[in-house]
């Protein structure tokens, strides 16, 4: 049976070919990259997020993004203290006042991104299961920039 090994910072996972990670199911590495770049596409044009990304190396920030959806997409790794991380990444951006109101409308263009590259709508659900409980992350970043 054949087998996908794949390697993050100290730990290998092994998966079986039936069970790949989400990652794999939306078409791994290039679909990944495909997907960052139309997501920025439509973030940096809307109204209400643009400003947070003036003056930024976009470049840069992609490859970020397309490392942070690498891990959700396959397994974060026990190490990772993905609230803590989010927090101190987003810091500038909560004193900007960001907030859940702009996770949602990032999440929405994220489930836009995934539609339009067709992306099966069971894959869309699962993003969406990962990616949807980091809100409280940006209510308490927000809370705490505003304190």
């Amino acid at each position: 049976q054949p087998y996908h090994t794949f390697e993050f910072t100290s730990h290998i996972v092994i998966m079986s070919e039936e069970k790949k990670f989400l990652l794999d199911r939306i078409g791994g590495d290039p679909a990944l990259e495909a997907a960052v770049d139309v997501f920025y596409g439509k973030l940096v044009v809307d109204a209400e997020l643009k400003m947070f990304f003036e003056g930024i190396e976009l470049d840069a920030l992609k490859g970020h993004q397309r490392r942070f959806l690498k891990l959700a997409f396959t397994k974060i790794p026990e190490s990772v203290d993905v609230a803590g991380l989010l927090l101190d990444k987003h810091a500038r951006l909560f004193k900007m006042g960001l907030n859940a109101h702009h996770f949602d409308l990032v999440a929405g263009h994220l489930v836009a991104t995934l539609k339009e590259l067709g992306v099966p709508q069971p894959e869309i659900d699962e993003a969406v299961g990962i990616v949807g409980p980091l809100r409280g992350v940006f209510e308490q970043g927000a809370q705490q920039a505003s304190a």
